[in-house]
Parts: structure tokens; sequence; C-alpha cells
């Protein structure tokens, strides 16, 4: 009698084991799902913005040296100095206004307006506003450039400008350029890593191109793909 209910109870666990299983099977599959976070760290960069007082560079392509010269748009009161004896070369006061981003003094320019529309579209895409001014003159050495620092001083009161004076000698003694930039325009330049370069760059332009207005596009178009990708 024992032996019996013992079997019956072995019976009823199985049976009870059985209905069980089957019940879980007929439980629908679930998939794990994993959500997975990832924490970024935003690397916040301050940018500084330099002062009238830092220097701005003042190319020569005359001899094979940068020099490095203040650009200041400030007004300021100076205290008058004596009048000095008249020199055989005067300092160059320019009164060159220059309402435009291209004025072909010299006329070695062929396409005005297509020069025009080049700068134009690239201030839009950099936000540097360049100036391209061709002169016959006789200046050079310092006295070129302080002839266009005089030009950047007189025209412009900000610090954004790119501007380029395309020198052609009265005398036949060739061509030269001098460029004058603001800070401002001179830190985007040295961020796009060109600020060492573009002086090559132009001078390379230039003198692989009788049609010095498509040499300068293309100068302009080389220097839009590195500051404005």
């Amino acid at each position: 009698m024992k032996r019996t209910k013992i079997i019956s109870v072995i019976l009823a666990a199985s049976i009870a084991a059985a209905a069980f299983a089957g019940c879980k099977k007929k439980e629908p599959k679930t998939t794990n799902v994993i959500v997975v976070t990832q924490q970024t760290t935003v690397q916040q960069t301050t940018t500084e913005e330099t002062t009238n007082n830092n220097p701005a560079p003042v190319i020569n392509t005359e001899t094979p040296r940068e020099t490095y010269t203040p650009i200041s748009t400030e007004e300021t009161t100076k205290k008058p100095t004596p009048t000095k004896k008249p020199t055989s070369t005067p300092a160059p006061t320019p009164s060159v206004k220059i309402a435009s981003h291209v004025k072909d003094e010299a006329n070695v320019i062929k396409d005005d307006a297509a020069l025009e529309a080049k700068l134009a579209e690239f201030e839009k895409a950099t936000k540097i506003i360049p100036v391209v001014y061709t002169v016959k003159t006789n200046l050079k050495g310092d006295e070129f450039r302080t002839y266009v620092k005089n030009i950047y001083k007189n025209n412009y009161k900000d610090q954004n400008h790119f501007l380029i004076v395309y020198r052609v000698s009265k005398s036949g003694g060739g061509w030269s350029w001098t460029s004058s930039i603001g800070t401002k325009a001179y830190n985007k330049l040295k961020k796009a890593g060109i600020a060492g370069t573009y002086s090559s760059d132009l001078s390379k332009a230039l003198s692989g191109n009788k049609d010095k207005g498509k040499a300068f596009i293309s100068f302009f178009n080389d220097a839009q793909k590195k500051l404005a990708p």
C-alpha cells in the first residue's frame, strides 16, 4: 500500500512538472534590450579677439624677409612734432580711397568685374574683406611698405581687411606687391594654416600668369578652399 502511494505521488509530481513545463513553453520569448549610453565631453574653446595693438604682417616681395608692423585703426591724439627738413623722397601720405574690392590704377587687370565678383564671393565665405589695388610708383622697400600701411589706415577702421597693393615701377623696374592685413583677418589665415604660405603662393600665381586679374582669382580660389572648405 505504501509502495502504491509513493508511485502515485511520483506520477502526480511528474504530471505537474510536465504541465508546468508546458505552461512555460507557451510563454512568449523576450529579447533583452541593452541600452548603451555614451557620455561625450564637449571641449570648450575660447577665441580671444586680438587688439589693435597686436602686430599685423606687412609682406614685402622685394626682400626675402617678413616684417611685422602694427596696423592701428584707432584714432589717437599725438603731440605735435617739429617739422623736418624735406628729403629727396618725402614720406608718402596716400589719399587714395578704395570703395570696392578692386582699384586698378596701373591698368594690369583685364577683367575688373570678374575679379570683383571673386573677391565679393571670398568675403561672403570667409568674412575677410579682400582688396586689390594696383598702382604705378617708384616707391620701394620701406617707403612702399609705409605707403601700403597708410592706405589701410586711411581707408579702413577695422581689423578684417586683407589689402594687397600691386606695384608697377614707373621707370621700368618691374613689379612687386605688399600686403597689409588687419589682425582679425590675419588670425583667420593663421588658423587655416596659410599665414606663412600665402605670400609665396601669391607671388607664384602672379609670376606665372601675364593676366594679373586671373592670377589674383586663382590665388583667392585656393585660399577660399582652405579658409572655408
